[in-house]
């Protein structure tokens, strides 16, 4: 009768591995000197870091951001605590058979189309001319002259 255990240090005493060569031999090496590793080469996003127009176009787009998701995500927290805290004032009938609940519901459903339709329409005014400044600042007029944007 043999065991697991027993065969655990066979290679090892041989000096001879089970598999191949280990994956990646074959992969270039690359020179310390001289030339360097493309994931240590300087990345572009990191040299326009404090770049003063990206800083505003990255504020904006925050803000603008902020303000639409917490519209939307604030007037549906607001209907699920109701909804959960107080059934008695979600039921009670505004008109006819229509519930203060029901009510709500329909609004929730207008607050969410009003900040989608605020954040494309404040996106155009504010944010895309900032965007298109830092574009053909950082592009060259002459490199992407042919191609529709």
């Amino acid at each position: 009768m043999t065991y697991a255990d027993e065969n655990r240090y066979r290679y090892e005493t041989y000096g001879q591995h089970p598999w191949p060569e280990s994956y990646g031999h074959d992969t270039p090496r690359y020179d310390p000197y001289g030339w360097q590793a493309p994931w240590e080469a300087p990345n572009a996003r990191e040299a326009h870091r404090d770049d003063p127009d990206l800083a505003a176009l990255r504020s904006a787009y925050r803000l603008l951001r902020r303000i639409s998701t917490l519209t939307a995500l604030g007037s549906f927290v607001v209907y699920v605590v109701l909804s959960c805290y107080a059934p008695g004032l979600m039921g009670s009938k505004v008109t006819g058979e229509l519930s203060l609940g029901m009510a709500l519901g329909i609004l929730q459903l207008v607050v969410t189309f009003a900040a989608v339709s605020w954040y494309g329409r404040s996106a155009r005014r504010s944010v895309d001319p900032l965007a298109r400044a830092v574009r053909e600042r950082a592009v060259p007029a002459g490199r992407h002259a042919g191609m529709a944007r």
